[in-house]
């Protein structure tokens, strides 16, 4: 090879090296770069995660934005909390009270809310956003009505609110809680705070109290004449009967020849025998002839069968109710009424229409005493009993008053109930369990009268009041104010749309 072609050579290797250092050169500049690139982008995620880390478990998505508009008003997710969980309470309360400890048949609170059946197309947790949704809805329309006519809240309904929040500060130290704040949390979620707390406690507090001067407004504009119209369109649901009532039960019996369908005509028969009778005497004579031996004692007393001014919404039976409230029924009607085992036998006594004055009056009730050896009444413990009521009525006397009956009642009253001076207000008939009692109070006597009346084993001393008003008008008065708060509400109601925010999936 010639020098020429050598120094060619060495130049073109050099030249070649030359390149490939300067591709690796740039290969490792971009690598570098990259690498510099994505370090920058992690980091920038790490710091964004962590913002949002440290902004979701803060109060900020409760507290900080809105996570429910209802019109104007916006709510936050621990405004929201507070209705939602004051309706489970409410709610579970109601069912306890109600079903015991049955009531975890219909809600276990051991168990996810959105994981139970209110109904067939709605879980509890639907049913309890839906309610507090429109409790937000009713509390946010009545404070705007209240605004606009200048309404509040007295002194003494504020104190209302004071008390509450006190009542809840010894409801946590009662379950140990030393921080009342960490409570109220507990009970209504993050972000509920005391201030919050009582926002949301005045706001609730004032369409409460709002609502009820509303309907106080109402009622005392209608006149009686409305009322009386009224109260003729709904008296079919309202007007009280008096009626007997027998089952006659188709009893089958394969040993003495008797299947279910001769049980069933011999029902039938006796059913139609009772239903000749046309007075309560004669219908629980007939009961008592034809009751099973094994039943015949619990048919003794003529009023065994007696449902005695019941109201219609209190009968389930829809045939029973039909039947009994037909305008055309009279005193001394009877029907039977078939049904899968047996038959009913109805005798129709008589129908209120409530057009009495509801009744006011101080009770004393004296139980006779069993004597200790006997285990029942005698004619000794009933004369103990007698002169126990002869000196209440001979200290009555010597001041005819209502305070000095009223003071009586509060020395001598063994019924148990704790009111204070025995007083009864806004009875209505069929409420008092003494029908005797009842039938004084009712009487029309003048204010002031007292009646005294023994029945089973109790004497009872009665100081009748003033009367209220009519029964039947004032059941029509809360009827259409009931209706007229109704109206309201649905006229406001497309004036406050609702709307959720990103914020509400931090609610619940």
């Amino acid at each position: 090879m010639s020098a020429s072609r050598e120094k060619k050579k060495r130049f073109e290797e050099r030249s070649d090296g030359t390149e490939k250092r300067q591709v690796r050169a740039k290969e490792t500049f971009k690598t570098k770069k990259r690498k510099k690139l994505i370090t920058g982008i992690v980091v920038a995620v790490v710091v964004v995660l962590l913002v949002l880390g440290l902004i979701f478990n803060s109060n900020l998505f409760y507290t900080g934005v809105n996570a429910l508009k209802i019109g104007h008003a916006g709510y936050t997710a621990s405004d929201f909390n507070y209705e939602y969980y004051n309706t489970y309470y409410n709610t579970y309360t109601n069912l306890s009270n109600t079903y015991g400890s049955y009531a975890s048949m219909f809600l276990d609170t051991t168990q996810p809310l959105d994981k139970q059946q209110y109904s067939e197309d709605q879980t509890w947790a639907d049913y309890f956003e839906g309610q507090a949704i429109d409790s937000l809805k009713q509390m946010t329309i009545l404070n705007d009505m209240a605004d606009k006519e200048g309404w509040e809240l007295s002194s003494a309904q504020r104190q209302e609110i004071s008390s509450h929040i006190e009542s809840l500060k010894s409801a946590a130290a009662s379950n140990n809680y030393s921080d009342y704040r960490a409570y109220i949390r507990a009970l209504y979620g993050k972000g509920v705070t005391e201030k919050r707390l009582r926002d949301l406690l005045e706001k609730t507090y004032r369409a409460s109290y709002y609502s009820q001067y509303l309907n106080e407004k109402w009622m005392d504009s209608y006149t009686e004449a409305e009322l009386d119209e009224y109260y003729d369109s709904v008296c079919n649901d309202y007007d009280l009967v008096s009626f007997m009532t027998y089952t006659v039960n188709a009893q089958a019996d394969e040993e003495a020849g008797i299947d279910a369908e001769t049980a069933k005509a011999q029902a039938k028969d006796t059913a139609n025998e009772i239903a000749s009778a046309r007075d309560k005497a004669a219908f629980a004579d007939a009961v008592y002839r034809f009751a099973p031996e094994d039943q015949k004692a619990d048919y003794e007393k003529e009023d065994a069968c007696l449902r005695r001014l019941t109201s219609p919404t209190g009968i389930s039976n829809t045939e029973w109710r039909a039947w009994l409230t037909d305008p055309a029924r009279q005193e001394g009607d009877t029907t039977v009424i078939e049904f899968s085992t047996g038959y009913y036998v109805l005798l129709f006594l008589e129908r209120n229409d409530n057009s009495y004055n509801i009744a006011n009056f101080r009770g004393i009730t004296i139980n006779v005493e069993n004597d200790e050896q006997l285990g029942e009444i005698t004619d000794v413990t009933r004369a103990a009993a007698q002169k126990t009521v002869d000196d209440i009525l001979a200290a009555y006397n010597e001041d005819p008053t209502e305070d000095n009956f009223a003071a009586l009642a509060d020395q001598y009253d063994t019924s148990g109930e704790n009111r204070a001076g025995g007083l009864h207000e806004n009875v209505v008939m069929g409420q008092l369990a003494e029908q005797a009692v009842e039938e004084f109070v009712f009487s029309g006597a003048e204010a002031g009268t007292v009646n005294t009346v023994y029945s089973d084993g109790k004497y009872y001393i009665t100081y009748l009041l003033e009367s209220g008003e009519r029964y039947d008008r004032l059941i029509a008065k809360n009827l259409k104010a009931s209706q007229q708060y109704t109206d309201t509400i649905a006229a406001a109601d497309p004036d406050y749309p609702v709307s959720k925010t990103f914020a509400f999936r931090f609610t619940k």
